[in-house]
């Protein structure tokens, strides 16, 4: 990361909780690149501003007390809410109103300013990455029964859900592209949606089915590093020799082969490796002659990144309880968390573990001093290594 990495969280930056003002500041920037507010948030008789809903929102998030949005507003009551979050007690009616008024895709633009104007840092071993690689996953949220909007499928009873498709920058694990949708959106029609000419995907089996979509990728500029179902057939073509590091990389045989029984699929590399169970096949579009299978193997082992993600804004973040019920309410609220997961790498240089996520929340609710959260939140080199137990 950048220098503010590199010296910390200050103390000054926490007396007034800096993550909420650095949201306020990247918002009200993409909103007058935007020509300013519009509609209902421009009427002057508006009490509740949309700096001031979107921080509550926000806040909540943070905070571990407040599980519903009838609790979010009632804390707006307090005074030291309104002077560091909202400004103002908000009501019910006002919160719950709100969400139905806000586009969803502003939220998107600011996730996006975040992470322009904040330096990447590289994770460690990613050294071989030449910055193109993204992970592409989703995961799926379930919603409450009564939002029926979300109805994704009936599995011993009506299931409604909501689903996040997500790219994940292989070299720094922040997210570069995120859409949420209803749980029943096609994974591999929203890969297409997203994939972009220059960009490297690697992708889970579930991918691999199409392979009318890998050819028009390809035809599109995006390469791929996709696992393919064990008994995909192809027709081989080439084979490819195999280094010492290719076989310590668990990779078996390489080569080029037409996909499809007869051949009928488009023309790609397969690298088949060892796996915990059994073999894996990757396909990949990428050239052998600066690609090799060590490379591929590698590329798709870090796939794993993505479901660390998925964990940490799930079980960490907190994103179990719903603030808002609507589909664009509960939109707003899965990008607020990815923005509340990159203020948080902003200040900590890498995302919170559990320990240091509740070091935040005791000192929203009073219990630590900002000295106590900075120690807590200190880069883990910066820490004293931890004393190794004694075997008797």
């Amino acid at each position: 990361m950048g220098s503010a990495a590199t010296v910390g969280i200050r103390e000054e930056d926490l007396q007034r909780w800096r993550l909420l003002e650095r949201f306020q500041t990247t918002l009200a920037a993409e909103v007058n690149a935007r020509g300013g507010l519009s509609g209902t948030w421009s009427d002057p008789e508006r009490q509740l501003t949309l700096e001031q809903y979107l921080s509550l929102f926000l806040f909540g998030l943070f905070n571990p007390v407040v599980e519903t949005m009838r609790g979010l507003c009632a804390a707006s009551q307090l005074g030291r809410v309104q002077r560091e979050v909202c400004g103002r007690t908000v009501s019910l009616g006002s919160f719950s109103e709100a969400q139905s008024v806000v586009d969803p895709a502003l939220l998107k633009a600011v996730l996006e300013r975040l992470q322009q104007t904040t330096d990447r840092p590289v994770r460690p071993g990613t050294c071989r990455w030449q910055g193109h690689e993204r992970v592409i996953d989703s995961t799926v949220w379930r919603v409450l029964p009564r939002m029926t909007w979300a109805f994704w499928r009936r599995q011993g009873g009506l299931e409604n859900a909501v689903r996040l498709h997500l790219e994940l920058d292989l070299r720094t694990g922040q997210v570069s592209e995120a859409k949420l949708t209803r749980a029943k959106k096609c994974e591999r029609a929203q890969w297409r949606e997203l994939a972009r000419p220059g960009i490297c995907n690697v992708a889970d089996r579930y991918y691999g089915y199409d392979y009318k979509l890998l050819a028009d990728l390809q035809a599109k500029g995006t390469d791929f590093v996709v696992r393919l179902r064990a008994d995909a057939q192809w027709v081989e073509e080439s084979s490819e020799g195999l280094t010492a590091a290719d076989r310590a990389a668990g990779v078996t045989w390489a080569g080029q082969v037409r996909l499809g029984k007869k051949g009928e699929g488009p023309r790609v590399r397969v690298v088949q490796l060892l796996g915990e169970d059994a073999s894996l096949l990757l396909v990949t579009s990428l050239p052998a002659a600066e690609f090799p299978p060590e490379w591929i193997a590698l590329s798709y082992k870090d796939r794993w990144q993505v479901e660390l993600f998925f964990r940490w804004l799930k079980c960490i973040l907190g994103c179990r309880r719903w603030l808002a019920e609507s589909e664009a309410g509960v939109a707003l609220q899965v990008y607020l968390a990815l923005i509340a997961a990159q203020l948080l790498v902003l200040y900590r240089g890498e995302r919170p573990n559990r320990r240091q996520m509740e070091a935040i929340q005791f000192y929203l609710m009073g219990w630590a001093s900002a000295p106590e959260l900075m120690a807590s939140l200190r880069p883990a080199a910066t820490q004293a290594p931890a004393r190794k137990a004694k075997i008797s």
